[in-house]
């Protein structure tokens, strides 16, 4: 069974390649028009033939193997660019999370700053606390060093 298909798909391309490289000729005919065919004119008119076109330039398979490259080269381009894009955005973010904590630093440092140092704090749990002198200095520097790291 193979070999009947594998003879008959031999014969199909025999047919189509002798008909493609028989050559093509064109005339005018008795009322003035151009025809192209395949076969010469009937009554021995003048004709120009036609060259068939040129082989490709490179095998089937080399021209598969340089779009396959090319291919290749296009999905690394497009992975590196989702790459470098999704850098960048993690960028953003980064810069725009410093800008906040800059802005609450510089905040919190003013109200420190200004209110007098009996001020009743509420601390993150919920609770209040008075900060000695010391707790006081301490907090100013952690915002300092926090401005200094976030701030540009």
């Amino acid at each position: 069974m193979r070999k009947i298909i594998s003879l008959g798909l031999f014969l199909g391309i025999a047919l189509v390649t002798t008909q493609a490289l028989a050559g093509m000729y064109r005339w005018t005919d008795d009322q003035g028009n151009v025809v192209y065919s395949q076969t010469p004119p009937p009554d021995n008119r003048p004709v120009k033939p036609i060259a068939p076109p040129p082989p490709p330039a490179a095998a089937p398979q080399e021209a598969r193997e340089k779009i396959q490259k090319l291919q290749q080269q296009l999905d690394n381009t497009a992975a590196e660019r989702k790459k470098k894009r999704q850098e960048q955005e993690q960028a953003e973010q980064e810069h725009k999370a410093r800008a906040e904590k800059c802005t609450t630093a510089k905040k919190a440092l003013q109200t420190i700053k200004e209110r007098p140092s009996s001020t009743l704090w509420r601390l993150p749990d919920g609770s209040y606390q008075r900060f000695t002198a010391e707790e006081r200095e301490t907090q100013i520097d952690a915002l300092n060093k926090s401005i200094q790291k976030n701030c540009p």
